[in-house]
């Protein structure tokens, strides 16, 4: 009998330490997500590759539209845009043109800048047809830290078959911005989550 005692009496105390443990193991893992969690994303100006002047534009309000739809704090992008004047009136950018982390960090206060490339947009026209093609790629990266966070890209085509003219024509400027919003959707649709929509 006092060695069944003595066994529940050991059983129970290794239970709570266990259970001690436990606990302080998921509060450190729960602050280091906290870490590593964007609030505050900073929309930049869009890389872009191609030759088009509106796609880009396009594709950064798409981009600050699905991330406020997905969770996430999001600077207005004239705030943005206003403080990157410094930044490129002053040259404080790297060699390929794209501003540091950190110096988001300083001028806009944000966790996080989403750095995205328009690396193709085709629109070509052809007699009863106009294919679209739009490939984009957006990482996040940390403000503190400078590290990749997220990263993903994507490439779609979409065609119209049309008599050749005004209606065509219409067709695939309709289209582009349907393959716009078509490619964030998917570029996004891996970002996990963001902090208001956890609660």
């Amino acid at each position: 009998m006092k060695r069944y005692k003595y066994q529940m009496i050991l059983a129970v105390i290794s239970l709570l330490l266990c259970n001690g443990c436990a606990s302080q193991a998921s509060n450190a893992l729960k602050k280091e997500a906290e870490k590593s969690t964007a609030k505050v994303i900073a929309v930049l100006p869009v890389n872009n590759k191609t030759p088009d002047m509106k796609a880009p534009q396009l594709l950064r309000l798409k981009v600050l539209d699905e991330l406020y739809f997905k969770g996430y704090s999001r600077l207005p992008l004239e705030v943005i845009d206003k403080k990157l004047e410094l930044i490129y009136n002053n040259e404080k950018k790297s060699i390929d043109g794209v501003v540091s982390p950190d110096v988001v960090k300083e001028l806009l206060g944000a966790d996080a800048a989403m750095y995205c490339t328009l690396t193709e947009g085709n629109r070509k026209t052809s007699l009863f047809y106009v294919p679209v093609t739009i490939a984009a790629r957006c990482e996040l990266r940390s403000t503190q830290t400078g590290e990749i966070l997220w990263r993903a890209q994507y490439k779609t085509t979409s065609r119209n078959f049309d008599l050749p003219g005004k209606n065509l024509e219409m067709k695939s400027y309709e289209t582009f911005e349907t393959v716009i919003e078509e490619v964030v959707n998917k570029v996004l649709e891996t970002l996990p989550e963001g902090p208001n929509l956890k609660g």
